[in-house]
């Protein structure tokens, strides 16, 4: 059955730091059943593959658009991993291959290399090419761009009650653009170590703007 229009879409973001999990399939179709979907989308972080990026932009001293670029190729290896994990996953590169993985019931995993290259262009507001955006970053806008109704991220740790956005980002729990890029989202936290899955809302009412940015502090993974 094809999917309507009128059904709610969500993007789950997953932690790269999460394709450790040897049962990572099973755990996201706890997710699926906990927070049921009738339009998902998966954007994948890049975790231990971007980290290799750091480094090599510490020894080879890449300049910060080379290492975006070569991250987002990092988030692609582990795109083709978790599609390869799920039956009936999907990888889609745009707005028109996302809806077709909707009409045939498959999941959709974003390719988040090409969806950039060619809705970035035209955005009114494109992310930072520099580690101030990752993968949490490139989730949020991406959702923003698709007018998506909620994005879930899939992380590796409990999130502290009553945290700001801001505050998050000091903690180095989300990257320091996310306060800027997930503006106006309706957010749920989910970890996906711990057992059984217990979803917090992060909602909009939560989504504290006092406080001025901190400076980027490198988050681990993308």
């Amino acid at each position: 059955m094809a999917s309507r229009v009128d059904e709610p879409s969500t993007l789950f973001k997953l932690g790269g730091s999460l394709l450790s999990i040897s049962d990572l399939p099973d755990r996201l179709e706890a997710v699926f059943m906990l927070i049921p979907c009738g339009r998902p989308l998966i954007v994948v972080g890049g975790g231990a593959a971007a980290d290799v990026v750091r480094e090599w932009q510490a020894i080879h001293s890449l300049d910060d658009e080379t290492a975006h670029q070569l991250a987002l190729c990092a988030m692609s290896l582990n795109e083709s991993l978790v599609c390869k994990l799920l039956p009936t996953a999907t990888l889609v590169s745009d707005r028109s291959t996302l809806q077709d993985a909707w009409d045939q019931q498959r999941i959709p995993i974003m390719s988040a290399v090409i969806f950039l290259e060619r809705e970035e262009p035209a955005a009114v507001r494109p992310l930072p090419h520099d580690w101030s955006a990752t993968s949490d970053s490139i989730a949020a806008w991406t959702a923003l761009q698709l007018n998506m109704d909620r994005v879930v991220l899939l992380k590796s740790i409990d999130l502290p009650s009553e945290i700001s956005l801001q505050e998050a980002a000091h903690a180095d729990l989300v990257d320091s653009h996310f306060p800027v890029a997930a503006q106006g989202l309706d957010i749920t936290w989910v970890n996906l170590r711990s057992m059984p899955l217990r979803p917090g809302s992060w909602t909009k009412a939560n989504h504290s703007t006092d406080r001025s940015p901190h400076e980027p502090h490198a988050p681990v993974g993308r």
